[in-house]
């Protein structure tokens, strides 16, 4: 991720250096306004900051390559209003089944004990002789409170955070792993420390979700073809919940060391990930942190309500589609059996009529995946056909017929879909009814002065 991160950056930012430390500018440092326009700009199109707001002293705004409102895409024709329609209908359909527990991302079971057989200065070493300028990443930006000495306790001890809970074993595991693995300068190992590195500057919640990413990675835990578009769902889920409590943050006055958007995740993680299907063991991660269950009040009915609705709004699926297309053109000779470059062939082979569609038309050399295509794609794997109208072409070739449906699927969520509305419908009339209880409830009542102070509380 840094390395396409920067790729990124080069593209769509004005000015590369701002991402950097000012000190050594060896390794990323995002601020947090920085860290907000960005998500902004990839899910959003563009930052919400004032126009004078800035950025180590740069105009925020001014940071980005920003479009123009109505430009399309070079080379891409205007779709007509009806075609437009259409599309926005097959991807709130689709955006629908990728926010529900049917496409989460499940705990992994079968991670054996790794024993701790490196001392504290050895740890530390293998992080100084992959990653440059380690010594000097201080937790927080607290002076003198340097992140290496709790990447040591992480590798001996665990998680603080996690202690007592079904997560503690796991996570020390993992961590201890991905420790061994630039130890033994495996491959990968100084972008996989340098990820760790960098979470450890952040609190324990960032650390444990870091660690378990990289850690189950380097375990090369098998995925199916759907299992890495649902990896790669889980990841623009939790980029969404990541925008959500920066905002809920924001509201409270943060952030701050209080107003936390990390312990915030977990708070909306622990009451909306059930049900939009983010990764279990983010739930679970989420459950054990005790500061989102003491600082931040459970979401309930109006708030709950509003959350989800911005979550939903959050969640990008034209910039998700768009990531599974550009990793699926991204097959060559080296690419691994079990990449989702060559896991895609082989769905391919099994549910579309015309494999060679996949390869660029000049020199069919290459796998290149339109928006058209990878919509379609997307459909099949989670709806089980594609949405679009009969007659719609690509390449020449009747979309519809280019799949072969998976008519069990079909009617599947065609039920799933009946009873989640029966079950909207329901609710939706319980909430008017409450309203109208609590409209009268509050018309015989004495309006109550709320306290706006709060205790304080150590930081993790």
């Amino acid at each position: 991720m840094p390395r396409l991160f920067l790729e990124w950056v080069a593209e769509h930012m004005t000015q590369k250096h701002t991402v950097f430390n000012q000190d050594t500018c060896v390794h990323v440092e995002l601020g947090e306004k920085l860290a907000l326009a960005i998500l902004e700009v990839v899910f959003l199109g563009r930052p919400s900051c004032p126009d004078d707001e800035k950025y180590r002293g740069e105009c925020l705004q001014g940071l980005f390559h920003i479009p123009e409102a109505g430009e399309a895409a070079a080379g891409e024709p205007e779709p007509s209003v009806d075609e437009a329609d259409l599309r926005r209908e097959r991807l709130a359909r689709l955006k629908q089944r990728l926010l529900s527990p049917a496409v989460q991302v499940p705990e992994v079971d079968g991670l054996t004990e790794v024993p701790d057989k490196l001392s504290a200065e050895e740890v530390a070493q293998v992080f100084k002789d992959h990653v440059p300028g380690v010594e000097k990443l201080l937790y927080r930006q607290q002076r003198g409170n340097f992140s290496i000495k709790f990447i040591q306790s992480a590798y001996s001890e665990g998680f603080r955070a996690f202690s007592g809970s079904d997560m503690h074993q796991h996570l020390l595991w993992l961590m201890r792993l991905i420790v061994h693995h630039g130890h033994e300068n495996k491959p990968g190992a100084a972008t996989y420390l340098r990820e760790v590195a960098e979470a450890f500057t952040d609190c324990q919640a960032v650390q444990g979700r870091t660690v378990e990413r990289i850690g189950l990675q380097i375990r090369g835990v098998a995925l199916d073809f759907r299992g890495h578009l649902v990896r790669l769902a889980g990841e623009y889920k939790a980029m969404a919940v990541k925008i959500l409590a920066v905002e809920e943050c924001t509201k409270r006055g943060g952030p701050d060391d209080y107003h936390d958007p990390p312990h915030m995740e977990s708070r909306i993680i622990r009451d909306l990930g059930s049900g939009f299907g983010l990764n279990s063991s983010h739930i679970k991660q989420a459950m054990a942190d005790t500061h989102a269950e003491s600082r931040f009040p459970k979401l309930v009915k109006a708030k709950r309500q509003a959350a989800e609705t911005r979550l939903r709004a959050l969640f990008d699926t034209d910039a998700w589609l768009k990531a599974f297309a550009a990793e699926a053109s991204t097959l060559s000779a080296g690419s691994e059996r079990e990449s989702l470059p060559r896991l895609f062939l082989d769905w391919a082979s099994e549910h579309m009529t015309e494999k060679h569609i996949l390869l660029d038309s000049d020199t069919c050399s290459r796998v290149e995946v339109g928006d058209a295509l990878a919509l379609a794609v997307a459909e099949v794997v989670f709806l089980g056909r594609a949405g679009c109208c009969r007659g719609e072409e690509y390449r020449g070739t009747d979309i519809q017929d280019l799949f072969v449906p998976n008519e069990e699927l079909v009617a599947k969520v065609a039920r799933a879909e009946a009873s989640k509305g029966l079950v909207e419908s329901v609710a939706q009339e319980d909430g008017e009814n409450e309203e109208n209880c609590a409209s009268d409830e509050e018309s015989n009542e004495e309006p109550e002065e709320e306290s706006g102070e709060e205790s304080g509380e150590e930081s993790d």
